[in-house]
C-alpha cells in the first residue's frame, strides 16, 4: 500500500538525520513545547489528537479528521517570566484540509555584558523566536491520511538574527484494528537555520508515534472517554513516554490529565476544559522537575 511505503520513507529519512546530526546540541527549543492546553493537561500526548487547528503543530495529518473550520489562540506563561503565544486558524476542511500557525516566544531579561566580566550588566534585551506555518493534510481514503507542515523560522538575541526553514510530515489512521482507535506518526523540526553570527542553530528534530483511542461508556449517555499514549523520540536528548485521559463531565465540562514519563523524572500535569456552544475554554497545569517552576496554559478554541 502506498501508505505504509511512506511510513518506511519518514522512518529512513529520521534514521539518516540522526545518524548526520550525532553530537549536536539542539536549540529553538519552543519548538518542543505543546500549544495547547488540552494536549499539554493529558501529559502532551497529541500525535494522534484532533478536534481543532492546534493540530496543525502537533501533527498536520490529524487535520483531516477536523471535520469543521477552527480558530485557536493560546498563552503560556512559562518559566522564568518567559512567555509562549500560539495562534492557528484551519480553514479548509474534507478531503484536504489546510491551515496556518503562527508560534512566538518571548525570552524577556536577558543581561547585556560585554567580552569581560562585570559587576553590573550594561543593560537587559529580550530574545524573540518565531515559527510560521502552512499546514496541508490530504485524506487518502477512509482510514489514511497524509500531511505536511513547512515554516519560517526566526530568531534574534540582542543585535544577532538568523532566520530558517523546517518542515513536518505526518501520519494518520483511523480505526486501526478497532473501531475508535487511531494511530499516528510524526516527524518534527525537519530543516536548517541560517547562521546566527558564525555558527547555525540545530532544530530539535524529533519523532513521534502515538494513540488515540476513543472509550464509549454505556451508561448515562456519558460522552467518550479519550485516552492517548505517544512514545517521542528528540534526537541528542533521548526518549519519552506520553500519557493522557480526557474525562467528560455533564456534556459541557472535561477533566485532564497526564504524565511524561522521563529516564530519571517523571511529570505531571492536570486541566480542564469548559465547552459551550462552538467555544471552548482550556487551562493546564504542568510542574517541572527540579523546582524549576510551574507552567500555565491557557487556550480559546472557536469551532465554525
Amino acid at each position: 500500500m502506498r501508505f505504509n511505503m511512506i511510513a518506511k520513507i519518514l522512518f529512513a529519512v529520521v534514521l539518516m538525520l540522526g545518524t548526520i546530526r550525532a553530537g549536536d546540541n539542539t536549540g529553538l527549543t519552543f519548538l518542543k513545547l505543546p500549544v495547547d492546553a488540552r494536549c499539554a493537561a493529558m501529559g502532551e500526548a497529541s500525535t494522534a489528537l484532533s478536534g481543532d487547528a492546534a493540530a496543525a503543530f502537533n501533527n498536520p495529518a490529524a487535520l483531516s479528521a477536523n471535520s469543521e473550520r477552527s480558530f485557536v489562540l493560546m498563552h503560556n506563561a512559562y518559566l522564568a517570566d518567559i512567555t509562549q503565544e500560539f495562534a492557528a486558524f484551519q480553514f479548509f476542511t474534507g478531503k484536504h484540509s489546510a491551515a496556518l500557525s503562527l508560534n512566538i516566544m518571548d525570552i524577556p531579561g536577558i543581561e547585556i555584558r560585554g567580552i569581560r566580566p562585570t559587576d553590573q550588566p550594561e543593560g537587559k534585551t529580550d530574545a524573540i523566536n518565531f515559527a510560521f506555518g502552512l499546514s496541508y493534510a490530504y485524506h487518502y481514503s477512509r482510514q489514511w491520511a497524509f500531511g505536511i507542515t513547512t515554516k519560517y523560522l526566526f530568531e534574534k538575541y540582542y543585535l544577532a538574527s538568523a532566520a530558517g526553514w523546517a518542515f513536518d510530515l505526518g501520519l494518520l489512521h483511523r480505526n486501526t484494528f478497532i473501531e475508535g482507535l487511531d494511530w499516528a506518526l510524526a516527524v518534527q523540526n525537519l530543516g536548517r537555520m541560517q547562521p546566527l553570527k558564525n555558527k547555525r542553530t540545530p532544530l530539535p528534530v524529533n519523532l513521534r508515534s502515538g494513540i488515540r483511542y476513543a472509550l464509549h461508556p454505556n451508561w448515562q449517555k456519558m460522552q467518550e472517554i479519550i485516552l492517548a499514549a505517544d512514545a517521542e523520540y528528540v534526537f541528542d536528548e533521548g526518549t519519552l513516554l506520553h500519557l493522557g485521559i480526557e474525562l467528560p463531565l455533564v456534556h459541557v465540562f472535561y477533566l485532564r490529565a497526564g504524565t511524561i514519563l522521563l529516564s530519571d523524572k517523571t511529570r505531571l500535569s492536570v486541566g480542564f476544559g469548559v465547552s459551550y456552544k462552538n467555544y471552548r475554554v482550556n487551562y493546564a497545569f504542568s510542574p517541572y522537575p527540579y523546582n524549576l517552576g510551574n507552567s500555565h496554559r491557557f487556550s480559546l478554541n472557536w469551532l465554525f
